[in-house]
């Protein structure tokens, strides 16, 4: 038994060693704001940088405003526009445009766990031109499940939640061409401000680096 574990434990080993030849880290800073407007809608924006490189670069800057409804406690649906400054092959910034729709659902909490799914779709231009397919905007679909877990008491927030992400606008090999998973926790001060950190995973078959070891800061604040 004993053997058997040293092989897995070596096999995992090295192939985390073989995964790291095309392995980043960075740090993902990110602020959000809310504010209500009439009777269940509610104005969101969002801005993020986002780092690679072990964190010596930013790679990503965007600022994301966006209308979201809630029908119920159970049902919410918006859309949004994201402001993309990317850091291209020539190190230069260029813009990206990308808006998307998105619908979330939320199950009654169980026991103070919380489980919700979120469907969203997206369409992105490029104004970094290398090749002409680049001209032509992309279509994504996203599908993400998310389990918090509300500690009585303390306004703590644990959770957990994993992305997966498809291209639509053209055909390729995968079913999945991009796989997110994150954990973190939340605090929330006066019923307002909230602040958060999280470890995130990103595996990429169609991006560079393949995968992606990421810290998360956040602040989010309802006006």
């Amino acid at each position: 038994m004993i053997r058997k574990s040293l092989a897995v434990i070596a096999a995992v080993l090295l192939s985390s060693v073989l995964a790291g030849q095309d392995t980043d880290y960075g740090i993902w800073y990110e602020v959000k704001a809310d504010k209500d407007i009439w009777k269940g809608l509610r104005f969101d924006l969002e801005a993020s940088v986002r780092t690679d490189q072990n964190a010596a670069r930013i790679e990503t800057i965007y600022l994301e405003p966006g209308l979201r409804y809630k029908f119920n406690d159970f049902l919410s649906a918006g859309i949004y526009y994201r402001l993309i400054e990317q850091l291209e092959k020539d190190d230069q910034f260029y813009i990206r445009h990308r808006w998307f729709a998105q619908v979330k659902g939320t199950a009654p909490s169980f026991y103070r766990f919380t489980l919700a799914v979120r469907y969203r779709i997206q369409e992105q231009f490029k104004t970094y031109i290398e090749d002409p397919e680049d001209e032509l905007p992309v279509w994504y679909h996203r599908v993400r499940f998310e389990l918090g877990y509300d500690i009585m008491g303390i306004p703590l927030m644990p959770y957990f939640n994993t992305e997966l992400h498809g291209l639509l606008s053209e055909a390729n090999e995968y079913t999945v061409d991009k796989w997110r998973s994150m954990i973190g926790i939340e605090y929330t001060l006066n019923k307002r401000h909230t602040f958060g950190i999280e470890y995130i995973y990103n595996e990429s078959r169609v991006t560079k680096p393949a995968y992606m070891n990421l810290v998360g800061l956040t602040y989010s604040v309802s006006l």
